[in-house]
């Protein structure tokens, strides 16, 4: 699609505003810079088309061959397919904020806050520049000891712990991969606390409002996550409708902090680690959230959503750890398959290891490398048997979604690729004859036939790829 043939109806725009029609033009653009699928899915079928009235086949196709795209949201696996992901992760952002795409356009005079919270420390790490880009000084100590030192951009050292021997991995292993249970039980205090601040029954929220989000996880240099999340409150009728006057952003704000100071999370008790208990890091920034420009501190509907949609592009490689999954899918990460009725016997695929590949060859930080054997080693903890560490040490133990909303935040995944399957079709005279035909039955089979690997050595791999809903 270029921009002189783009139909601005396939966005859902009718008239747009100049800042709307730079805003799809810089999309277009982008789309168009980044090429083709790099690892498109190769699909061979047919098509039957069957009389309605009597079941009379009239014309088979058969031998067909087409390709898709693989639809990775990943940056660094598929220039093209996570270009069109961040596009939608915007529009689902936006519909949400400002309205369109089936969501009422009164949600953008709904109370809404953007929310960072983030990971607690686990020891000094070393400091790169501040979000502005000036460079600071590292831990400096009034002993004299610490670092010092003021570290440029990509600096291999920032985000590695200053003593390696004393810092908490395990602790920051744990954190990551129960992030995803301690943001749902903070949803389930916020909103305690917040009808507690509205003076209200808890079980009788719902009667008053509703509280939805949409949140998208990020790594810090660290390696570990925190969340960005937009909260927004709507009527008891969901979006569209007002809500209460007396529930104010300063309400919601008081609950929100009070939420995040107070939830605790308890890992499952083990002999061997006992109970650790996990917590929200201080620093926690709430901000509202405006119409289309800065205002009075207010950040922008399209900023927040643009922030957002980035970083549903990324995981791990953000933090500098780029791995495929090293667990061996045929043993489960154990090193022996079990046949029932038989002794287990050794795994061939990984020689016993558990392991698909040995992380030697690979360029990791030591800060990285030890992370994943902290994954590795827990893993075979059995209380910790549901967190998958094995199965997620090539994302330093974080198995959850990166991005997941509400139910009535706004549209949905499916919704959008469905509107642009639909525009694709109107496109295709014989298959829009086809489709709009009442006398007609169209049958569609089709088979995998096979992976265009690109030149990168990592494989698309299905992780975290769409949005869940909760």
């Amino acid at each position: 699609m270029t921009a002189d043939t783009l139909d601005l109806t396939a966005f859902g725009i009718n008239a747009p505003d100049l800042a709307t029609l730079s805003r799809v033009a810089g999309a277009t653009l982008e789309l168009d810079a980044a090429g083709t699928c790099e690892h498109p899915i190769r699909l061979i079928g047919g098509r039957d088309v069957i009389e309605a009235a009597t079941g009379l086949l009239l014309d088979t196709q058969s031998d067909i061959r087409a390709s898709m795209p693989c639809g990775n949201r990943r940056a660094t696996r598929c220039a093209y397919c996570s270009t069109l992901y961040k596009y939608d992760a915007y529009n689902l952002v936006a519909a949400g904020l400002r309205g369109g795409k089936q969501t009422p356009e009164t949600v953008a005079g709904s109370p809404r806050l953007f929310v960072t919270l983030t990971a607690p420390s686990f020891g000094p790490v070393h400091l790169g520049p501040d979000k502005q880009g000036n460079r600071r000084p590292c831990n400096p100590r009034r002993d004299g000891s610490g670092c010092g030192r003021w570290h440029t951009p990509g600096d291999p050292l920032i985000g590695t712990p200053l003593d390696p021997a004393s810092y908490d991995y395990t602790g920051h292993v744990l954190f990551n991969a129960m992030a995803g249970r301690l943001w749902r039980a903070t949803l389930t205090e916020i909103r305690r606390d917040f009808a507690r601040v509205l003076g209200i029954p808890r079980r009788e929220l719902t009667d008053h409002l509703t509280l939805t989000f949409a949140k998208v996880a990020e790594y810090q240099a660290r390696g570990v996550v925190h969340f960005h999340a937009v909260v927004r409150i709507d009527g008891p009728t969901g979006p569209g409708s007002p809500a209460p006057a007396a529930a104010t952003l300063e309400q919601l704000e008081t609950a929100i902090r009070t939420a995040v100071a107070s939830t605790r999370l308890v890992v499952p008790e083990s002999e061997a680690l006992g109970a650790p208990v996990l917590a929200w890091g201080r620093q926690l920034d709430i901000r509202p959230i405006g119409a289309d420009r800065l205002n009075g501190g207010q950040l922008s509907d399209v900023v927040v959503a643009r922030y957002i949609a980035k970083y549903a592009t990324k995981g791990a490689e953000a933090a500098g750890a780029e791995l495929p999954p090293l667990a061996c899918r045929d043993c489960a990460a154990t090193g022996y398959r079990v046949v029932e009725g038989c002794d287990p016997i050794r795994c061939g695929s990984c020689d016993a290891t558990g392991r698909r590949y040995d992380l030697d060859p690979w360029d990791l930080r030591e800060h990285h490398r030890i992370l994943i054997e902290t994954c590795w080693r827990l893993g075979a903890v059995p209380e910790l048997a549901p967190l998958r560490l094995r199965q997620w040490a090539h994302m330093l133990g974080f198995g959850g979604h990166f991005a997941t909303k509400s139910r009535t935040y706004s549209t949905t995944f499916g919704a959008l690729r469905q509107e642009r399957a639909d525009y694709m079709a109107r496109r295709d005279a014989l298959t829009t004859a086809l489709a709009e035909s009442e006398d007609l039955i169209v049958i569609n089979h089709w088979s995998f036939a096979g992976h265009d690997d690109g030149p990168s050595r990592i494989q698309p791999d299905s992780d975290h790829g769409e949005w869940i809903e909760e």
